[in-house]
């Protein structure tokens, strides 16, 4: 009697292990979803909706504090594009801080255990994210006149990009001290240094706050930054000389800027091998890699119209081709911790299963089973992701006489046909230093 009770405790245990191994990846599947539905939301310009799913998601603890980030990025985009610039930079501000002290403490503590699915891990945002969030902080002050503070944001942003390949080299460097199975930790080279719209916005800002050598520095950062990224991407730069107007202060007073499609999605890959020995023994392993689906965006031009001139929109920034780029010199260290760690516990299940079928054959097979279901389930790729960040940056400046003007944003797709337009009310004054006109459409 007392061995059946042994029995039916034990398949109630392996039961019960079963259960959770099939839970253990539901809270990541349901922000993926919840993730999407913002994302649809924002890019169909719905900002109020967008917020409202925000606030909704906040309530039912889709984000988790691990998830900080995330939620933080998310409504720092949603409230900067719905005018709320003190709400905007209050979000951002929280996601920088969170990503270096996540940053700072995987470094110190050796990133974590190689068991951990990576949904399970306090996210701490992608270097890329981390670089243009100081973007749009940079505008939130530029909208509310803050010369000096939007120059700081525009200027770190640079100075991040700059560092790219120390920041991964420093993870690189933890992985590798807490890893004691001797593989090679390494990452990718990072071929972009520049962000040539983080110097346009610098050489603006000091040419209107009155240090024409320092515009004209940014300026010329500018131009090699344009050069720079002209191998990457499928749209044309433009010549720097077309913008070589924004080291005049004179020569305009508003500030176009447009954006257009969408960030980069990532999606899951999955890998699966089965070997089989022939004498009762397998190996099973699962790897569930993230890979970047890029946003075919039909937007191929944007000009502006008012009554007295038309002008383009420069493309100076294409955010989603520099995050792919970036991304590509952080594939290795996903890739190797992905398959050390589906490596490692597809290794301790077999040797479990194995060691059980020598004595108990059945019950040997059934947490083969449980292991190759552990893996199906808990094998999860991190698909987490700045969802509302845009795709495009484009910019012009012009000069408006004073008084009451309507300026009109089309973006126009491959054959120049209008695929969308907004008009915006703006009012020149003598006072005016530069007015911003910010504009998006993700299609």
């Amino acid at each position: 009697m007392a061995a059946k009770i042994t029995i039916n405790r034990a398949r109630f245990h392996l039961i019960y292990l079963g259960v959770l191994f099939l839970l253990s990846g539901c809270h990541a599947y349901v922000l993926d979803d919840a993730q999407v539905d913002l994302r649809n939301s924002f890019t169909a310009g719905n900002y109020d909706k967008a917020s409202e799913l925000m606030q909704s998601f906040e309530a039912e603890e889709v984000y988790r504090s691990k998830d900080a980030v995330l939620k933080n990025l998310e409504g720092g985009m949603i409230y900067h594009f719905a005018g709320h610039y003190d709400s905007s930079n209050a979000y951002f501000n929280r996601a920088e801080l969170q990503i270096e002290d996540a940053y700072t403490k995987s470094i110190s503590r050796g990133i974590g255990s190689f068991l951990n699915n990576d949904n399970s891990l306090v996210y701490d945002g992608e270097p890329y994210e981390d670089v243009y969030l100081n973007a749009f902080k940079s505008l939130n002050f530029m909208h509310q006149q803050d010369w000096e503070a939007a120059l700081v944001e525009a200027r770190r942003m640079a100075y991040k990009m700059e560092r790219l390949d120390i920041r991964l080299k420093g993870l690189v460097d933890a992985f590798a001290k807490s890893d004691s199975t001797g593989n090679e930790w390494r990452s990718g080279d990072v071929n972009i240094q520049n962000s040539a719209f983080s110097h346009f916005l610098s050489s603006i800002l000091f040419s209107k706050t009155g240090r024409p050598d320092n515009a004209r520095i940014e300026y010329e950062k500018f131009a090699s930054a344009i050069h720079e990224q002209g191998s990457i991407g499928h749209l044309p730069k433009p010549d720097p000389e077309n913008l070589n107007h924004i080291m005049d202060p004179q020569s305009y007073n508003v500030l176009v800027t447009a954006f257009s499609g969408q960030a980069p999605m990532k999606v899951q890959e999955d890998f699966r091998f089965f070997l089989d020995s022939g004498d009762d023994d397998s190996f099973y392993v699962k790897f569930s890699l993230p890979k970047l689906m890029m946003y075919n965006s039909s937007v191929h031009g944007i000009r502006i119209r008012t009554d007295s001139l038309s002008a383009p929109l420069y493309l100076v920034e294409e955010m989603d081709e520099v995050s792919a780029e970036i991304y590509q010199a952080k594939k290795p260290i996903i890739y190797t911790r992905g398959l050390l760690r589906a490596t490692v516990k597809a290794t301790g299940s077999t040797l479990i299963s194995s060691s059980v079928k020598e004595k108990h054959k059945n019950w040997g097979f059934l947490l083969e089973v449980l292991g190759i279901i552990g893996q199906e389930t808990s094998e999860k790729a991190d698909l987490r992701g700045w969802q509302t960040m845009p795709g495009k940056a484009w910019v012009n400046t012009i000069k408006l006489p004073q008084g009451n003007h309507d300026l009109k944003i089309e973006y126009l797709s491959a054959n120049h046909t209008v695929l969308y337009s907004e008009t915006y009310q703006i009012n020149v004054t003598g006072s005016n230093e530069l007015l911003l006109v910010e504009s998006i459409f993700s299609q």
